[in-house]
């Protein structure tokens, strides 16, 4: 499956530091010129997300948009969901705007991809006390790549390598999709509806649309081996319950699954997209 053209969808919410960070890291990605569009896909954010994203229109290399709605809780599901409806690549990088991706990161993706096949990648999860040290500096001369502890290094090295078994062995939902580096073909994505967006609050979202992925005949394939994102620390976010205990999510994501397409999903409605190009036309205008 030569892939020409892809789509990058980062998540964002009440985070626009972070969101500033990981767009100066888009705007370095290297042999994808011409090739990627980014958009924004936001959670109802009140803060200067929206400014952040506007800013960055005027210089960045790619054609870059956002997508929002009203925030009624922890909507992940839907605003990945939103920012696939307003994106037209043939394929889908999904990443979220606390991650740093590494300048060969988009290109590795793009190599990788395959019909039928989704790539599953993690990320080095940086400390508080260094994820404030990364500026615009930091991020053009890539020196975050050596900031991560020996432990997480040790824990991605391990995760690797057990990815790499599975994915040798084709085994059923298996790597682990983690949904801050997602690799997948648009119509494999529309052929399970996307994201089920009745997971409202942090988590399994990322599991179910795997398990359903694993129903309709997908395999998984890491990327570890090639690339890895860095995630810049922040505070849980209101809604986190490790391992979802005692959760709604839980006990939704528990039950019985009859079918890999869910019916709350990319055919729920159509996004708010804000075009920055011709929005700033229209202001000329006026």
């Amino acid at each position: 499956m030569p892939v020409q053209e892809i789509a990058v969808i980062v998540s964002s919410y009440q985070r626009p530091e972070h969101l500033q960070r990981c767009l100066w890291s888009l705007g370095e990605q290297q042999g994808v010129a011409g090739r990627m569009e980014v958009v924004v896909a936001d959670d109802g954010s009140t803060d200067e997300t929206l400014e952040v994203v506007d800013r960055c229109a005027k210089s960045a290399p790619f054609p870059l948009s956002f997508t929002t709605h009203d925030h009624e809780g922890f909507q992940l599901a839907r605003s990945r969901n939103e920012g696939v409806l307003a994106s037209s690549a043939p394929y889908l990088l999904f990443v979220d705007c606390d991650c740093l991706l590494p300048p060969d990161h988009v290109a590795w993706h793009l190599r990788s991809a395959k019909l039928g096949t989704v790539i599953v990648g993690d990320c080095l999860r940086l400390d508080r006390e260094t994820s404030e040290q990364i500026d615009k500096d930091f991020i053009l001369a890539q020196r975050y790549k050596g900031l991560a502890s020996w432990k997480e290094r040790s824990r991605i090295l391990l995760k690797a390598c057990k990815d790499w078994g599975y994915s040798f062995l084709s085994l059923s939902n298996h790597p682990r999709l983690t949904g801050n580096n997602i690799g997948i073909a648009r119509s494999d994505f529309e052929r399970v509806n996307g994201f089920d967006e009745r997971f409202v609050g942090w988590g399994l979202e990322d599991s179910d649309l795997q398990r359903r992925l694993a129903l309709a005949g997908l395999r998984f394939r890491t990327i570890l081996h090639r690339t890895v994102t860095y995630h810049l620390w922040h505070e849980p976010v209101d809604s986190f319950s490790r391992n979802n205990l005692n959760t709604q999510n839980l006990e939704y994501f528990q039950q019985e699954l009859s079918s890999p397409v869910c019916r709350q999903g990319l055919s729920s409605h159509i996004p708010r997209t804000v075009e920055f190009e011709q929005r700033q036309l229209l202001k000329d205008a006026a």
